[in-house]
């Protein structure tokens, strides 16, 4: 589907209104657009429409998006030594961690730094060990890579007798992606990066991603360009 395609079709799913959620939970609203959309739920590294990123959010919430995962060449120490040693036992009685990081440390310990000499962004814990570092290019390239360009659809939401409804009734094109501005945020500590690992009941790690995220409001800020496809007026 291209740009063009997308803008007919975003329309008309506005002009429907209230649209039942085909799923339950925080999952819902994207699954929902997709299916509409005619697009397959996307877990591939790269965009959905051609070469834009799709992407939609609740009006009134305030949790954050996934710009992408990263994990190649991170962890400077064994992850499973990492969940033993800075983790906790999960409701499951596995050893996990799941932790969001930002610049100042939190509950683990962990927090992120910018080394602009080295060129690294670093996950470090408050004894001073580096437990995971990437490089500033490769985080850039993995963000142009995923979100070359990108659209945020928003949309307001109700419940009804125990079921959720959307009506999709703004969406915006982000163009051209701020490199400066992503590095700032994360010195920032305005995009935050998401810990999920936990070990298997055999000792092996499961890890589901590491997950680079940032409020929706705030994900305008990263592209020069902003264009209004749809607006509720």
């Amino acid at each position: 589907m291209n740009l063009n395609e997308f803008h007919e079709k975003i329309i008309k799913i506005k002009e429907q209104g209230f649209i039942e959620s085909h799923r339950k939970g925080n999952t819902g609203i994207g699954h929902t657009l997709e299916q509409i959309l005619g697009l397959t739920e996307n877990n591939i590294s790269g965009p959905d429409l051609e070469e834009i990123e799709l992407k939609s959010q609740r009006k009134n919430a305030t949790n954050k998006v996934t710009m992408f995962t990263f994990n190649r060449g991170a962890w400077q120490k064994k992850q499973n030594y990492i969940v033993e040693k800075y983790g906790y036992n999960d409701s499951n009685g596995r050893p996990a961690l799941y932790s969001t990081v930002n610049n100042v440390p939190n509950a683990q310990g962990l927090f992120l730094s910018v080394e602009l000499k080295s060129k690294l962004m670093l996950l470090n814990h408050s004894d001073k060990v580096v437990l995971a570092q990437w490089s500033i290019e490769h985080l850039v390239n993995q963000f142009e890579k995923k979100m070359p360009n990108l659209i945020i659809v928003l949309a307001e939401n109700k419940f009804e007798n125990g079921k959720e409804y959307f009506w999709y009734n703004e969406a915006y094109l982000l163009e051209k992606g701020n490199k400066d501005k992503f590095i700032d945020f994360i010195n920032k500590g305005i995009i935050v990066v998401d810990i999920r690992i936990h070990l298997k009941p055999n000792g092996t790690v499961r890890n589901h991603g590491t997950a680079f995220r940032i409020e929706e409001k705030k994900l305008s800020n990263c592209f020069f360009s902003k264009k209004t496809l749809i607006c509720n007026d």
